[in-house]
């Protein structure tokens, strides 16, 4: 079987997901954008998902996430299909619109964790050698945005949304501040992500002169096809990680309570093939509790 995945209210998470063939049906024009926020704001506003930030480049797209009640694999079936249902329409595009297995959800184990994971989803065009600063790329991205403050998003009207459907015709989305970061003076989180954030963007750019590379700029962005595809192989066959901690006790602690997890829930899940419906599956166990209403150890103390 699969692994199973162990969700736990108040976990932040680096959520990527790719397109299939890494083909650039993300590339961000005007309708693929408002449907990517759209969907965005009403995922979370279903679910009660926290946004700390965000960015969406051609063929993939990057969040980053705090689940306060467990509802994470409801906000990504919401947010995931939605997304793909409208684009695959707005594309003619009739195969699955994410690629099988693509989803990634990491856990980020510290504050410290969830800043390093922000940085890096909000210079993602930069590094990519996209545009030479994030608040230039054209598509989805919170870099423009404010700690705290809410923007409304109107439901699309074209291709695959029904004006007498039962979407709502506006939501909005809040990015929230991150967790670990409460007592932080007003606007003092703004100017931190702001002031790593060129950082990073400047040795990206110093990285680029080194080589004698350039930025393509968003004219070079959107002269791709939808049904192009990067030039470059992609690894395969690498490691899927679940869990992100740079301090290496922290990491380390981590790893062991999953595998903990794993084994207490392959145990329970053999006893219920047996036929033992009394079996009793990890605290943090989602997919067999909500489907088939098994038993499940509280939360630790």
């Amino acid at each position: 079987m699969s692994l199973p995945r162990q969700i736990l209210d108040g976990s932040t998470y680096l959520i990527s997901r790719r397109t299939l063939e890494r083909m650039f049906l993300l590339r961000p024009d005007d309708f693929v954008t408002r449907v990517f926020l759209f969907c965005l704001a009403h995922a979370a506003a279903r679910t009660g998902i926290l946004v700390h930030g965000f960015v969406c480049l051609s063929n993939h797209y990057h969040l980053v996430v705090t689940d306060p009640s467990g509802a994470l694999p409801l906000f990504m079936e919401r947010f995931n299909g939605l997304v793909a249902r409208a684009l695959d329409a707005y594309r003619g595009h009739w195969e699955c619109f994410f690629s099988p297995g693509s989803y990634s959800a990491v856990r980020l184990e510290t504050p410290d964790d969830v800043l390093d994971k922000l940085i890096y989803v909000l210079t993602n065009p930069v590094s990519a050698g996209l545009v030479d600063h994030a608040k230039d790329w054209a598509g989805a991205i919170s870099a423009r945005w404010a700690f705290g403050e809410t923007r409304e998003f109107a439901r699309p009207t074209e291709c695959f949304f029904d004006p007498d459907g039962c979407l709502p015709e506006k939501v909005r989305l809040t990015l929230a501040p991150l967790p670990g970061c409460e007592e932080l003076a007003p606007g003092r989180l703004d100017e931190l992500v702001r002031e790593r954030l060129i950082a990073r963007e400047t040795e990206v750019r110093a990285e680029f002169r080194e080589a004698g590379r350039s930025f393509l700029g968003m004219d070079g962005v959107m002269r791709f096809d939808p049904t192009d595809r990067p030039g470059t192989h992609e690894p395969r066959r690498g490691i899927n990680p679940r869990i992100a901690g740079k301090a290496a006790d922290v990491r380390v602690g981590a790893i062991r309570r999953w595998l903990a997890f794993l084994e207490e829930y392959r145990q329970a899940w053999l006893r219920w093939l047996d036929g033992d419906r009394g079996a009793v599956f990890p605290f943090g166990t989602w997919l067999m509790r909500v489907r088939h209403r098994v038993a499940c150890q509280p939360a630790p103390s």
